[in-house]
């Protein structure tokens, strides 16, 4: 008897949602590490970020972000500050960089814990459950491992949503300064998108607060009291940074990266519609937890629920209207669609789960069949490697998928991180192509070994700054992309001695053999030529 007392005791310890919340993290932190290994900085977004992290802490300029030499204000600097603590702690290395953003976003689990605790007191799954829920969104697991603004954007949203909440419940002046902060850190992580998080959650106070302990007029002026904290803390940084950077740099910070992007996108344009038919793929794998979907999701029970819904399809209407769309502008939803379904969940309703086996099984046929086809997919490789003996850990996986035990709250845990743990095993599949396609390390180091010589360096097309922290250069990249071919070769027929860096699908076999460098990137193979032979060669070809 006394036995089974404490096995029962032991049972109701290890399964509680701070529990629940350390193994989330832990498997987090396990899938952090394990991404970074098997895949390289990619082009084009993080190679961007990181370098002009990099230029920033070569020059000592930590107003006024620079990409190639040039000023950069597609983005706020708090993300280019998170990475250059990082390098002064531990060194101007690849892995600090690479770390900072992923671990300051687990940040994301534990704040979704709390505000669970917060928005749904009553309900102890919506605290167990909504972490991992968050881990195993494909909108919120495939962008944790990489060095990205929106992870560390939704870190201040739901920092701004437990403020809310804590201002409503007591009307203390600490959470107002709690949530100037949150917006405040927010707009120098992204710029204004914070505010369209923000202000709708605020607005839904009504509703997601029926009996109020302060008027609403009294919880609105605090509120917009708030939100100008943070402009102000945001201004400390945007007024010296305009003055520093010069009218142009105001006028593409202040102007086009809002406006632009808002009414008429020069670039990502998307269809309205568009977020709408990629949500049931953000969302897997709870289209196929069938347990999810018995747990009856869209009864909403009161009024709490009924807001966090409205707050949610507010914030993918907003997006759908703006005209410039990416999926991981919605990253900061993620939790709040986390919280919402982890709230419903009902352990007991989870058996097991036959569409997800299914889906491990069609990993196993891909990773099985992969070296058939492999060369399609990792172009101008000769010979792609795929680890084969990886078909165990979906073999695992799937067995998983049909588990069956006795403790019922565990089973929507497990199930919940079979989908991130398949995407791990392939990309485990893949990681000497990976690296062998995408890893730009190498070519620039021939790159700086060049600039080091005295050679000027130009590359044909835009240029991503794809070379200026891999290859820690100390000298610009001169950017060959106007669209008249003749304006290019004239520059490099003034340039002669200039070494021009070409990326190519198809490479002629005497570019091949001029080449000072090759090798395999992105689908193309990048060459490194000298000018003078470069020139005739595009001469005869155009």
């Amino acid at each position: 008897m006394s036995n089974r007392l404490i096995n029962q005791a032991k049972n109701t310890l290890s399964l509680t949602p701070l529990t629940f919340l350390g193994l989330t993290c832990l498997v987090a932190l396990m899938l952090i590490a394990a991404h970074l290994w098997l895949r390289p900085l990619m082009p084009v977004d993080e190679t961007r970020y990181v370098s002009v992290a990099w230029e920033m802490w070569r020059d000592h300029n930590w107003l006024v972000p620079h990409q190639n030499g040039e000023t950069y204000a597609h983005k706020p600097p708090l993300l280019f500050w998170l990475i250059n603590l990082f390098w002064l702690i531990f060194g101007v290395n690849e892995w600090p960089a690479r770390l900072s953003i992923p671990l300051f976003s687990c940040l994301n689990f534990a704040l979704l814990y709390v505000l669970a605790r917060k928005y749904f007191p009553q309900s102890e799954n919506a605290a167990s459950y909504a972490p991992v829920l968050l881990l195993a969104l494909a909108g919120w697991n495939f962008y944790l491992p990489t060095v990205m603004f929106d992870l560390v954007l939704s870190v201040f949203v739901l920092l701004w949503l437990l403020s809310t909440l804590g201002f409503s419940y007591t009307g203390a002046k600490r959470f107002m300064l709690l949530g100037g902060l949150a917006i405040g850190l927010g707009l120098l992580t992204k710029g204004p998108v914070m505010l369209l998080y923000a202000v709708p959650f605020m607005l839904l106070r009504p509703w997601w607060q029926p009996h109020n302990s302060m008027t609403n007029g009294q919880f609105f002026r605090g509120s917009l009291i708030a939100i100008l904290l943070g402009l102000v803390l945001l201004s400390c940084w945007v007024i010296p940074a305009v003055i520093a950077g010069g009218g142009a740099y105001e006028n593409e910070l202040i102007w086009k990266q809002t406006a632009g992007r808002v009414v008429t996108a020069f670039a990502h344009a998307r269809p309205f519609y568009w977020y709408l038919y990629l949500l049931p793929v953000l969302l897997l794998p709870i289209p196929l937890l069938g347990g999810i979907w018995r747990s009856r999701i869209f009864h909403l029970r009161d009024n709490r629920e009924q807001a966090l819904l409205c707050y949610i399809l507010i914030i993918v209407l907003c997006f759908s209207l703006i005209s410039g769309k990416q999926l991981h502008y919605l990253c900061p939803l993620m939790p709040l669609i986390a919280l919402f379904f982890a709230a419903k969940l009902q352990p007991e309703k989870f058996a097991p789960s036959y569409l997800l086996a299914a889906l491990c099984v069609m990993v196993i046929l891909l990773l099985g069949s992969l070296p058939l086809w492999a060369d399609k997919v990792f172009k101008n490789l000769d010979d792609p490697k795929i680890a084969l003996w990886v078909i165990v850990i979906p073999l695992l996986l799937l067995w998983l998928s049909l588990w069956r035990c006795k403790q019922q709250r565990l089973v929507p845990f497990v199930h919940l991180l079979v989908f991130p743990l398949l995407i791990t095993s392939m990309l485990l599949a893949v990681r000497q192509p990976l690296h062998e396609a995408y890893d730009i390390t190498a070519a620039a180091q021939q790159v700086r070994q060049l600039q080091e010589q005295g050679n000027k360096l130009a590359f044909w097309d835009k240029y991503d700054n794809q070379f200026q922290f891999a290859g820690r250069l100390q000298q610009p990249i001169v950017e060959l992309q106007d669209a008249d071919i003749s304006k290019r070769l004239h520059w490099l027929k003034e340039h002669p001695q200039a070494i021009v860096i070409y990326p190519v699908k198809q490479p002629a076999d005497v570019m091949l053999k001029q080449a000072l460098y090759s090798q395999p990137y992105r689908g193309r193979v990048l060459l490194l030529l000298r000018a003078a032979d470069f020139v005739p060669l595009m001469s005869v070809a155009h």
